[in-house]
């Protein structure tokens, strides 16, 4: 009777330990999707970050070239009487002045929407992975007091075509847009 009782007594122990070890498992995977999550939006929030910088580096940049023009009366600024809505990309040339991409007639317009057409021509110089491209679209004119409204466009080159730069998922944000006011 006494062997009977220690051999149930030993077969308890070998239970709880199993559920031990079950309990240990199940709050493991749980704490690492915490971890796994946490991560994720620490990335998300690195490139959003990054992207913020891009943008607002872009509108002192935008400001330049319109300075420029003022100071120099040269026509490098897009004519915005004209082209309302449309966008643009700024290069650097060896002296570091900023410009606007020629194309024909004057300027190279991109469509904001036709985000294919332009995400590899516009990445931004200095980023040496080229997974972000910029990108100037003239919103809004105000021809009394000589003033626009450009939005600047970050978005990650490496998005897809299916709402692309609409959404925020997994390693991939949406574009950032910024609006700055630039004095002609």
């Amino acid at each position: 009777m006494i062997k009977q009782i220690k051999s149930q007594y030993e077969g308890m122990g070998f239970v709880e330990a199993l559920i031990a070890i079950m309990v240990v498992g199940a709050s493991s995977v749980v704490l690492m999707q915490i971890a796994a999550r946490t991560l994720q939006d620490m990335i998300q929030n690195e490139t959003i970050d990054t992207m913020t910088q891009y943008a607002v580096e872009g509108a002192t940049m935008v400001q330049n070239v319109a300075m420029q023009e003022k100071f120099t009366g040269e026509d490098v600024f897009p004519n915005p009487d004209n082209n309302i809505d449309n966008c643009y990309v700024i290069d650097k040339d060896s002296e570091n002045n900023y410009f606007f991409r020629l194309g024909e007639p004057r300027f190279k317009t991109y469509r904001l929407e036709a985000r294919d057409t332009y995400k590899e021509e516009a990445l931004v110089a200095g980023d040496a992975d080229e997974l972000f491209f910029r990108i100037y679209c003239i919103e809004n004119y105000i021809s009394t007091d000589r003033y626009i409204i450009v939005k600047v466009v970050v978005g990650q080159s490496n998005s897809g075509a299916t709402n692309a730069g609409s959404i925020t998922r997994g390693e991939n944000v949406k574009d950032y847009t910024y609006f700055t006011v630039v004095n002609l």
